[in-house]
């Protein structure tokens, strides 16, 4: 499956969307917004707002950051702010600090839950 990449040696300043699976690994300073896997490398520097869906992060991430299904922070994540989630994954080594709010569950979420009555 092809993903979009800003590598290690890229600087972007502004407002960037990213329809598919995208892995960043530059400095960047402004918002994004992703609606798909969005994951944060190791050599990443990130200032602004993520708007995302399943948001993986193993940089440094700075501001406010929502994730619509699940925020998973690796051993190497090191994040500040404000923080939106349905399903928060803060693995050991992650450094966390910031205000944490939960997300009711995405309406597809929502719309898949099926009861079976059986008699």
């Amino acid at each position: 499956m092809p993903f979009s990449l800003l590598g290690s040696q890229t600087f972007f300043q502004g407002k960037v969307i990213l329809k598919g699976e995208a892995r960043l690994a530059g400095h960047i300073e402004g918002t994004i917004i992703s609606e798909d896997v969005l994951i944060i490398e190791e050599s990443a520097l990130i200032k602004g707002e993520i708007h995302g869906i399943v948001v993986e992060v193993s940089g440094v991430f700075e501001g406010n950051l929502h994730a619509a299904e699940l925020l998973r922070l690796t051993p190497t994540a090191r994040v500040e702010g404000d923080i939106a989630a349905y399903k928060l994954v803060v693995e050991e080594g992650a450094k966390l600090l910031g205000k944490l709010s939960s997300l009711d569950p995405p309406r597809h979420l929502k719309d898949d839950i099926t009861l079976t009555v059986v008699s």
